[in-house]
């Protein structure tokens, strides 16, 4: 199973946590593949120690900084994002990898989804869904289009080669403005009528605004049924202090395991769930649509 992540060094402490939840989760064996631009070399060697003292494959590429130089990177974003479009064309050897953000954590074998059969696609991912927001309109995509979220998304690199990669950055370059989520709009954009959609259990949003369906799931009873991936989107962060989202116990679980010497402060952050609960039900009475 080859993983692809992209990112800086903000993020590496994060991906460590992920890449526990998903080493301990799987019973293929797994390479991980970072690209990235300007991470020390010191913090790579760690990161491949890291995968290998959990018996993991690890490799990396390093990418010309100035590749995305003038691509646009709004909010909490970073020009890391856009190396994921790139898999096709910086990896030639490889025919089919997953890409996984770093904020995320695997709850279950991945098997199933890696090995799918993608029936002619380019791409699987799942749906987006932020509040209040008209993706159709705003991109001016045909009614009906389902638009994806780019956290993950497992990629058949051969047919994504079908297009140049020149097209990618001509697209950028035009619909700069209207770029909200950048690398996200520009999946949904350039490979719209090429996307296998796959269920949320593969990315299920944390956002507490969705907690509705957190009080109607059975957790944690079925956690790898309904959520094999969590995804902690936004900029609200669950290593961050002041965490006020959902599901944080499952971050906990892993992080507890990769940093001990943080467990004080994680068992400190656990006594506040039910303070997160009340302002779950908070966020979801003012959040919803009420007229439905």
């Amino acid at each position: 199973m080859k993983i692809v992540v992209t990112l800086n060094e903000t993020y590496i402490y994060p991906l460590k946590v992920m890449l526990y939840s998903l080493f301990s989760t799987q019973e293929e064996p797994v390479t991980v593949i970072l690209l990235h631009s300007d991470i020390r070399k010191e913090q790579v060697r760690e990161l491949k120690a890291f995968c290998e003292f959990y018996g993991e494959k690890f490799s990396e590429v390093r990418i010309e900084g100035g590749l995305f130089e003038e691509a646009p990177v709004v909010r909490y974003f970073s020009k890391e994002m856009y190396y994921r479009l790139l898999c096709p064309w910086l990896l030639p050897e490889e025919d089919r990898v997953l890409y996984l953000d770093p904020d995320m954590i695997v709850n279950a074998s991945l098997s199933s989804l890696y090995h799918m059969d993608l029936e002619g696609a380019a791409l699987a991912a799942g749906r987006d869904r932020p509040i209040g927001m008209d993706h159709e309109k705003r991109l001016c995509l045909k009614k009906g289009t389902i638009y994806v979220n780019s956290g993950m998304l497992l990629m058949d690199l051969e047919k994504m080669r079908e297009h140049g990669k020149e097209e990618i950055f001509e697209l950028i370059k035009e619909r700069r403005n209207e770029l909200l989520f950048p690398d996200q709009d520009v999946i949904n954009l350039f490979w719209k009528d090429n996307i296998k959609m796959v269920e949320d259990a593969y990315n299920f949003n944390s956002n507490i605004l969705y907690f509705k369906e957190y009080l109607c799931t059975p957790f944690p009873k079925n956690m790898k049924k309904y959520a094999c991936i969590i995804h902690y989107m936004g900029k609200d962060k669950p290593w961050n202090r002041g965490y006020m989202r959902g599901m944080y116990p499952y971050w906990a679980r892993a992080e507890w395991k990769v940093n001990p010497s943080k467990r004080l402060l994680i068992a400190g952050r656990l006594l506040l769930e039910p303070c997160r609960f009340v302002y779950g039900l908070y966020m979801f009475w003012k959040n919803h649509n009420w007229k439905k």
